[in-house]
C-alpha cells in the first residue's frame, strides 16, 4: 500500500514538472514564432513599398521595434534574407524581375506556382519551392503592373526549431534526471515508514495468536461452568463477547497477512458458482434470524480474483447483511454482467430503515462508530468492510455503497475474465 502511494507521488511529481516545462518552453518557442512571422510580415511589407527592393536606407522599418526578449537587432542582418521577384505581363506570362545572384530554383516550378498565385483569390500566403518554404504577396509596381515577391523564410524560422528541438531534448533529459532522483530519494525518504508499517501488521498477527489461547482459555471455563449448572445470562453474554473478539482478532490476522503479501495472484474464478455456494452457506442462518434471501445470479459469470479470497469477501458483505437487517427483513444479491460485458456487478443488499441520512463514506474505515462515546449498545462496522474494500482493490475492482427505498446496497465491480 505504501508503494502504491509512492508511485502515485512519483507520478504526480513528473506530471507536475511536465506541465511546468511545457508552459515555460512552450511559450518561449511560441514567443520566438510569433516573432518570426512578424518579422516575415514586415520584411514582405518593406519589399511591397520599395518595388522588391531591400537596402540600408529603406529596411529601417524591419527593426524599428525591439524584440520581445533580445536587443535591438543589427541592420545589416537584413543582407541575410534571400528573396526574388516575378512580374505577371497582361498575357499571364511569368517574368522573373529580380533575384539573387546565385538563384538556383528552378524556373518552370517558379513558373507554375506564381502563375496559380496570380489567379487565385489570396494576396498572401506559404509555398514550397525546393525544399525551401517561401512567403509570398501580390502587389503592383511602379508601371501598376502586377508583380509578386517571394520571401525564403526557412533561414528566419531556423532558430526557432533549433530552439523546439533542444527545448524538447532538454525537457526530456530534466524529466528522466528529476524522476531518476525522486524515484531514489523518495525510496530512502520512506523507508522508515515501511520498516514501522511491517512491524507493526507484525505486531497484530503476533498479538491476534497470542491472544486466542486466553479466549480459548475463558471459552472453555465459561462451558464448563454451564456444564455443572451455572448457566446464566452472564454466562451466555460471555460467551458472545467471546465469539465477538475471536472473530476480531481472525479479522485484524487477515488483514495484517493480505497486506503482509501484497498483490494477489489473480486467476479465472467462477464468480457465480462462488456467490451460489456462499448464499447456500448463510441459508440456515438468515432462516434462523427469520430472514428472507432473494437470488438473482446470473449463469457464468467468471471474473478475475482468487478463489479463496474471493469466499471470504462475499461472506464479509452477507454476514454484514444478515446483522444489520431489519427484523423479518429482506436480503437480496444480485449478480449481472454490465452493458459492455467488461464487469461483472455483484450487489449484495438488505432492508436498513435506519439508514437514513448516514455517512456512507465512513463505512469502510475500520471501526467506524455512529457513536463517538463507544457505547456498547450502538453498533459499530468493525473492520470487516475496510478488509472487504483493501480485497476488491487487490481484485483490480470498485467498491461502492448507497441507500435507497430503506435499503443499503453494497455494489462490487470486478473485471470480466476472457
Amino acid at each position: 500500500m505504501i508503494q502504491k502511494f509512492r508511485w502515485k507521488f512519483i507520478s504526480l511529481s513528473i506530471a507536475s514538472l511536465f506541465i511546468v516545462i511545457f508552459v515555460t518552453i512552450g511559450s518561449l518557442v511560441a514567443v520566438n514564432f510569433y516573432q518570426d512571422h512578424q518579422e516575415v510580415d514586415r520584411v514582405l511589407n518593406t519589399l511591397v513599398q520599395n518595388n522588391g527592393n531591400l537596402t540600408l536606407n529603406n529596411s529601417q522599418d524591419i527593426y524599428k521595434d525591439k524584440d520581445f526578449i533580445f536587443n535591438q537587432k543589427n541592420p545589416e542582418s537584413i543582407f541575410q534574407y534571400r528573396y526574388f521577384t516575378v512580374s505577371v505581363a497582361p498575357n499571364n506570362k511569368i517574368i522573373i524581375t529580380k533575384q539573387p545572384e546565385d538563384f538556383k530554383l528552378s524556373k518552370q516550378d517558379i513558373y507554375s506556382k506564381a502563375g496559380r498565385i496570380a489567379n487565385s483569390r489570396f494576396k498572401k500566403g506559404m509555398i514550397r519551392l525546393d525544399h525551401s518554404n517561401y512567403a509570398y504577396q501580390i502587389f503592383f509596381n511602379d508601371q501598376g503592373q502586377k508583380s509578386i515577391i517571394f520571401l525564403n523564410t526557412s533561414l528566419i524560422f531556423t532558430r526557432s526549431w533549433n530552439l523546439l528541438r533542444l527545448a524538447v531534448f532538454l525537457g526530456i533529459i530534466a524529466l528522466l534526471v528529476f524522476a531518476s532522483i525522486l524515484i531514489i530519494t523518495s525510496g530512502k525518504a520512506i523507508n522508515p515508514i515501511v520498516i514501522a508499517y511491517k512491524k507493526q501488521q507484525q505486531f497484530i498477527t503476533n498479538a491476534g495468536h497470542e491472544l486466542k489461547t486466553p479466549l480459548a482459555i475463558i471459552s472453555a471455563n465459561t462451558e464448563m461452568q454451564e456444564m455443572i449448572g451455572n448457566e446464566s445470562e452472564w454466562t451466555k453474554s460471555t460467551k458472545e463477547q467471546i465469539e465477538r473478539l475471536t472473530n476480531l482478532v481472525n479479522n485484524l490476522i487477515s488483514l495484517a497477512r493480505m497486506s503482509e503479501t501484497g498483490e494477489l495472484a489473480l486467476e479465472k474464478v467462477n464468480l457465480s458458482e462462488v456467490t451460489q455456494q456462499n448464499c447456500k452457506d448463510f441459508a440456515s442462518l438468515v432462516k434462523q434470524k427469520k430472514l428472507t434471501l432473494k437470488e438473482s445470479i446470473q449463469p457464468n459469470i467468471s471474473v478475475l480474483a482468487e478463489e479463496k479470497t474471493l469466499k471470504e469477501l462475499i461472506n464479509i458483505f452477507l454476514d454484514n447483511a444478515q446483522k444489520y437487517c431489519d427484523p423479518d427483513g429482506i436480503i437480496s444479491v444480485d449478480l449481472r454482467k454490465n452493458k459492455l460485458n467488461t464487469y461483472a456487478h455483484l450487489t449484495i443488499s438488505n432492508t436498513y430503515s435506519k439508514g437514513k441520512n448516514k455517512n456512507y463514506k465512513n463505512f469502510f474505515d475500520r471501526f467506524y462508530r455512529e457513536d463517538e462515546s463507544h457505547n456498547n449498545k450502538k453498533s459499530g462496522f468493525g473492520i470487516g468492510l475496510s478488509m472487504a474494500q483493501d480485497l476488491v482493490h487487490a481484485f483490480k475492482g470498485k467498491l461502492k455503497v448507497n441507500y435507497h427505498n430503506e435499503e443499503i446496497h453494497f455494489t462490487i465491480s470486478l473485471k470480466l475474465a476472457k
